[in-house]
């Protein structure tokens, strides 16, 4: 290769260089790596609405694109601006916007700002007759069908719809929590990146999670029927509303309410990978892949469902066994787990030759009144006849 072709080509790798984006610290929306989508694609789809650039133009979806501009037709004389200036003002937003993807978004700029208009004024609308449904008109596509369930355009809305309302952010927690268990208003008191962030962090503890070192041996935690046949005794916590809390003292592990429907694994799936992407502390990760230690078949699942800790809108036992059983292939998690001490607990509890000794006497022969009574009765018989033996050796 002669001097002039290094440099063309060396001239050429500049010109890329030079056109790469500038990466921003305000990004928080990503693409679901390929190696997780091929899992699972449906659970990272939408359904029946796209937000946003990464699903927009997609056939299925074309039919609530109409009513995404009948809402803002029904938001902008709720607002202080006319559209115009909506537009102007929206169009201010659009580099930060831009800035939260990981990945350059391929619109330009007026296909951008119409996106912004158009998605944002739909999602603060729908949150607004999800709160008032006095503002429900009789023609409703979304909220006239019950399965057919930011900031920046509420604090647009005029004085009359702004004076005694809520925050955004607590319309969204109180249109999360009619259908998601395990909220309260104590959740999430930072402001959330988004949806999915916000969603998230109703999960975790308000105190700092304290991540312990050392190689993760939560593979070796024992299923749900193990522990059980072990003398493990299930129990749905009373007193913690946060997901993350299990508690394992006295032979008794304690395990807050899971509601598993068929919104389940997507939410869950969605949530990993947000925090795969974005988190450094991956704790919702974490409580997810103990659940699939405990839950390794139908058996371990409905043991589960037996003892109050899922509340079962699924189906069958086998439904929420399958949910479980992939959802953290090709998922990375660290050195540090959560769950470290309470997994080896467990398994310290399993391998107590005493407690699986009585966790049988207990399941095969004390089970019942009358159980008891035979083996009662046997040991009586035992004891004469041992008195009988030495009685009669005695007598020689």
């Amino acid at each position: 290769m002669d001097m002039s072709q290094g440099k063309s080509l060396a001239d050429s790798i500049k010109a890329k260089l030079e056109s790469l984006s500038s990466l921003s610290n305000q990004c928080c929306i990503y693409k679901v790596p390929n190696k997780l989508r091929r899992l699972n694609p449906d659970v990272y789809s939408p359904r029946l609405v796209s937000f946003g650039p990464f699903h927009r133009g997609k056939e299925d979806l074309q039919a609530m694109e109409e009513h995404k501009y009948r809402y803002l037709q029904s938001f902008l004389p709720r607002a202080s601006f006319s559209l115009e200036d909506l537009v102007r003002v929206a169009r201010t937003w659009e580099e930060d916007a831009r800035s939260c993807y990981a990945e350059d978004v391929k619109l330009n700029s007026d296909e951008f700002v119409k996106m912004l208009v158009v998605d944002g004024s739909f999602l603060v609308e729908l949150i607004l007759r999800s709160r008032y449904p006095h503002l429900i008109t009789e023609n409703d596509r979304i909220f006239g069908k019950p399965w057919m369930i930011t900031d920046g355009f509420f604090n647009l809305l005029t004085p009359y719809y702004q004076q005694g309302t809520p925050s955004i952010l607590d319309m969204v927690k109180s249109h999360f929590s009619c259908f998601l268990s395990n909220i309260d208003d104590n959740m999430c008191d930072s402001e959330p990146e988004h949806f999915v962030d916000y969603l998230r962090s109703c999960y975790l503890p308000l105190a700092p999670i304290r991540l312990e070192e050392g190689i993760s041996t939560v593979y070796n935690a024992p299923k749900a029927t193990e522990l059980h046949n072990a003398g493990v005794k299930f129990k749905p916590s009373e007193t913690s509303s946060c997901l993350l809390d299990l508690k394992f003292a006295d032979g008794v592990l304690e395990i807050p309410t899971i509601m598993v429907d068929d919104l389940t694994e997507s939410l869950f799936r969605n949530i990993i990978v947000f925090e795969q992407c974005h988190c450094s502390e991956k704790s919702f990760l974490h409580y997810i892949r103990l659940l699939s230690c405990f839950i390794r078949s139908p058996a371990d699942a409905d043991l589960l469902i037996r003892s109050g800790i899922f509340l079962n809108s699924l189906g069958v036992a086998e439904d929420i066994s399958d949910v479980f059983d992939s959802i953290c292939t090709e998922v990375i998690f660290g050195r540090k787990f959560y769950f470290q001490s309470l997994s080896e607990n467990l398994q310290s509890y399993c391998n107590t030759p005493w407690n699986r000794w009585k966790a049988i006497l207990r399941h095969d022969y004390f089970h019942n009144p009358w159980s008891v009574a035979s083996v009662l009765a046997a040991l009586i018989l035992l004891l004469l006849t041992f008195i009988q033996a030495v009685c009669s050796i005695l007598a020689l």
